[in-house]
């Protein structure tokens, strides 16, 4: 099963993929599911990332593909009729993929089971720590010398790229 492409024009295709940003309530209010991808894969190592990944031929929709890779990642089930929100795609600068990150809002903390050739650590981030002016911040581009990128720095990890404009996209709404 090959990636999925999409004609932009008749010159580009563009390699599309999908993504969960999952919450669920706490004391604290809600709280969002990442990732801390292996230092040992060859693509994003020791990223943090979204439940997600490539859409494949056999997806029926973006959608099918992001609780697919979930299942996959985290062992997340959802019932069918679970009600998902796309966010805003967001395209990476570097693979030009289109990701489509949905929203999803459980009434519970979900039990997880990450496959550890994918997920080296499940993080589950309070949103209010994020929201906090201090988890905002700007770092030098870990590939590009010289440029400057916004991340959310929480407890010790940086939350950047796809990942931070989807996840700002979280924060930035209202309770």
């Amino acid at each position: 099963m090959g990636t999925q492409y999409s004609a932009l024009s008749t010159q580009y295709l563009v390699r599309q993929a999908a993504t969960l940003a999952v919450t669920y309530p706490s004391r604290r209010g809600p709280v969002l599911i990442l990732t801390r991808r292996p230092e040992t894969l060859s693509r994003h190592p020791g990223q943090i990332a979204l439940p997600g990944g490539m859409v494949e031929a056999s997806d029926v929709s973006d959608l099918a593909a992001a609780l697919r890779e979930a299942r996959e990642e985290v062992g997340l089930l959802l019932p069918p009729d679970q009600p998902a929100i796309p966010l805003r795609p967001v395209t990476t600068l570097t693979s030009g993929i289109v990701i489509q990150p949905f929203w999803v809002t459980l009434d519970l903390r979900p039990r997880l089971r990450p496959d550890p050739r994918e997920v080296a650590a499940v993080l589950r981030v309070p949103l209010a720590d994020l929201r906090r002016p201090s988890a905002r911040q700007v770092i030098p581009h870990p590939r590009r010398p010289g440029v400057q990128v916004p991340c959310f720095v929480w407890r010790d990890q940086t939350i950047w790229g796809a990942t931070f404009q989807t996840v700002e996209e979280l924060v930035l709404r209202p309770e």
